[in-house]
């Protein structure tokens, strides 16, 4: 979960360091470090909090001339985040730093044999291990030798980046299921947890894949599997324009891709269905289809509400039967499962390693896996096969938006295409849906332009508030707790989402004139329903504010505030009644100061179990 960048050439390193760390802070933001090698040795800086603090000790200290250096910004596991235990991390000659995303699951027992040769540790983190055991196979080695011997070593999941003041033209980096990837420059070569870090110096990458090492000169890269030996890989190129990762005059990257999601929409629907008169065009293999039984999703966070969509799509239209996994549940607890069955693995970054762990086992049993990503290039990618790649773009607010709005657009285009196999909807029926999904992009825009100054408005209402209530039935039962998580992760107002008719079941003892109530309620056949659920909570003298239509006089009849959405087929109305609710989010959190792209305790891409 933590980004590490680093750098070799004939420039000075720090400042690439520097705006790579920058890039790459949705990834972890407890504390930085940077570790340079030039003509006085490796010289080490590290800073508690998030990159500004370094960037402060850096100017107050003398600028770094070396041109090797590796860089680091956390996202705290083992050990609280404080300057001790931010990285790079040395060994006791402190001439070798070592850098790391991810968990060394055996660092303890390693810890205790090192504290035995009589190393010494200034930290608590797992990573600590490692530049200690490198230091135990460098008499006689070369430094790749080194690290591989220390590598053979370590159990878990990890990216791993070491440079040495004894070899100071070459730096080492390491891939066990924790994203790397090489860039390659003229008379220098970079790493990075994540493209954003190096797309703004090159276009020709490669993505290191688990068990390989690369020795990183000026001049070369050199890829070795873990045993040492040559392997020979080609660079791939980009397809990225460094604007991505710009605000383009947003106060916040969040707001941005908020605003970008009706363009998210027409790219990934763009050469999939045409006029929506001919079949979709999945690029998916017919077998991965055939005589299926039953389906099973697993995915984490953002991503299991979309596929919480997703099931009640691929039920209503394709019939199949489909249950939807936490994939940290999945892993340990698997469903039991046939060659007739289909696992989903459901992730915007493609890195979850969770969800990643959990299809590694269900592939392991011999089912058919199928990806839906941002990243097709990713672990998931390598992983699946099959897969569906949302084309959303490169998102940096850590709170998922239009990566949300991709995965549900994924969901209907492999719903309908099921449905088209299996005949289970007519060609008038699904040719209905796709126009309808055509159109919501301009739906939502109009959304954004008649909505955004109304509920900055209303969120200053909400300065004090301490919890929130959201609800739903249906299809949009699982747009109330996508509501509840984003008013939750950025604002820290804690928020729960149920379904509608379990109000009465519970959590109506919650309500008071204190916990104000979000329904979800638009036209289709549990309308009423919600309708009457949302007038339990107001005769509890709760606040009501409905995301429903404005003309429906039943909801303006019910609600004390309404953010409308324009009336549509309610089979398509998720993708559409999120988008207020985003914007709620968006606006309580930056009326409270907080920030919004790197909230407190969270990182982008969960990495690790």
């Amino acid at each position: 979960m933590c980004g590490i960048v680093g750098y070799i050439g004939g420039r000075t390193a720090l400042p690439f360091l520097v705006d790579g760390l920058k890039r790459l802070e949705y990834r972890g933001y407890d504390s930085a470090g940077i570790a340079t090698v030039g003509e006085s040795g490796l010289e080490l800086v590290r800073a508690k909090g998030k990159l500004h603090n370094l960037k402060e000790k850096l100017n107050g200290a003398a600028h770094s001339t070396g041109t090797v250096g590796i860089g680091h910004t956390r996202w705290a596991t083992h050990g609280k985040p404080e300057e001790h235990n931010a990285h790079p991390h040395t060994d006791a000659s402190g001439r070798l730093a070592v850098i790391q995303n991810g968990i060394i699951e055996n660092y303890a027992e390693l810890r205790l044999h090192l504290k035995e040769r009589g190393c010494l540790f200034k930290s608590e983190t797992d990573t600590e291990v490692i530049p200690h055991l490198i230091a135990c196979h460098l008499a006689g080695h070369s430094l790749l030798e080194a690290v591989l011997a220390a590598v053979g070593k370590l159990k878990g999941a990890f990216a791993i980046a070491v440079v040495s003041a004894d070899f100071p033209d070459e730096l080492i980096v390491v891939r066990q299921q924790a994203p790397l990837v090489i860039g390659f420059g003229e008379g220098e070569n970079y790493f990075a947890s994540d493209v954003p870090a190096i797309v703004s110096h090159t276009t020709r990458v490669l993505t290191l894949q688990d068990g390989e090492c690369a020795r990183l000169t000026r001049d070369e890269v050199q890829i070795h599997d873990f045993s040492g030996a040559r392997l020979r890989r080609t660079p791939r190129s980009l397809n990225w324009n460094p604007s991505l990762v710009e605000k383009r005059g947003f106060r916040h990257f969040m707001l941005k891709e908020i605003h970008e999601q009706p363009g998210v929409i027409r790219d990934t629907l763009e050469d999939r269905i045409g006029d929506a008169t001919g079949p979709i065009r999945l690029g998916l293999s017919s077998d991965l289809f055939a005589d299926l039984e039953r389906i099973y999703i697993i995915a984490c966070g953002t991503s299991w509400h979309a596929s919480l969509v997703g099931k009640y799509l691929i039920e209503e239209l394709a019939g199949i039967p489909t249950e939807v996994n936490y994939a940290s549940e999945f892993r340990y607890c698997p469903p039991p499962l046939n060659l007739r069955t289909l696992v989903i693995g459901v992730s915007q970054s493609g890195e979850t390693g969770d969800t990643n762990a959990a299809l590694t086992a269900a592939k392991a049993r011999g089912v058919r896996l199928l990806g839906i990503t941002n990243r097709p290039e990713s672990s998931l990618g390598a992983l699946v096969g099959e897969l569906i790649d949302t084309r959303a773009g490169m998102e940096i607010g850590v709170a998922a938006t239009k990566t949300f709005t991709a995965q549900l657009v994924a969901f209907y285009l492999l719903a309908l295409h099921l449905a088209h196999l299996r005949g289970t909807r007519s060609g008038e029926r699904i040719r209905e849906i796709l126009v309808g999904l055509q159109q919501l992009p301009a739906q939502i825009e109009g959304i954004l332009d008649t909505q955004e100054r109304y509920i900055t408005e209303l969120a200053r209402e909400f300065d004090a508030t301490r919890d929130f209530i959201f609800i739903g039935r249906g299809l949009n039962y699982p747009i109330a707790l996508e509501g509840a998580l984003k008013l939750k992760e950025i604002s820290y107002i804690h928020a729960e989402g149920y379904p509608a008719g379990e109000m009465k079941h519970g959590p109506i003892a919650l309500l008071d004139s204190e916990v104000p109530v979000v329904a979800v309620a638009v036209p289709g056949k549990v309308y009423e329903k919600t309708l009457s659920n949302a007038q339990e909570a107001k005769a509890r003298d709760a606040r009501l504010i409905g995301v429903a239509p404005l003309d429906e006089p039943a909801a303006v009849e019910t609600f004390d505030q309404i953010l409308p959405v324009p009336v549509v087929d309610e089979i398509l109305s998720p993708i559409l009644t999120v988008v207020p609710l985003q914007l709620l989010a968006y606006h309580i959190a930056a009326r409270r100061g907080l920030d919004v792209d790197q909230p407190r305790n969270l990182a982008k891409s969960v990495t690790v179990e």
